[in-house]
């Protein structure tokens, strides 16, 4: 399984500005796209999503950017994730239009099922603020 680049780089970008939540400071698209390493148009694109979601919001004029709508401690991998990828399932086994015809004698679909379970409880517990706190202890350890 693979993560698009944008929610790999959505999830960068919501860390970048989760370490300048609380300081009233909105950060440039283009500080943000160099920090990234990434164009300031894919940027965009990006940011459609994640201010359409509610996870960011702008600030216009000469000191205007991205600030993070939401406190760190709110916005989860998961969430991340299900804004730019659908709903996270390792299978499809019961989708919304159509379910397997195997699915009752199938021996793997509880598998799966638990599985999937198992990987959204635990992007549903990593925060943006778990993420700087793991960084950071990463960090100190290497010091």
């Amino acid at each position: 399984m693979n993560f698009s680049t944008k929610t790999r780089y959505g999830l960068r970008i919501l860390i970048q500005l989760a370490e300048c939540y609380g300081e009233n400071v909105a950060v440039k698209g283009k500080d943000i796209a160099a920090e990234q390493n990434f164009t300031e148009a894919y940027l965009e694109q990006i940011m459609i999503k994640l201010k359409e979601a509610g996870f960011v919001r702008t600030e216009r004029g000469c000191n205007g950017g991205y600030i993070l709508a939401k406190s760190p401690d709110k916005v989860t991998i998961l969430d991340v994730i299900e804004l730019f990828e659908g709903r996270l399932d390792l299978v499809r086994c019961k989708d919304e239009k159509k379910i397997c015809p195997r699915i009752l004698q199938c021996k793997t679909t509880r598998v799966w099922k638990k599985l999937s379970d198992i990987f959204r409880g635990e992007t549903a517990k990593l925060t943006l603020t778990k993420i700087l706190e793991m960084n950071k202890q990463e960090l100190e350890y290497m010091i």
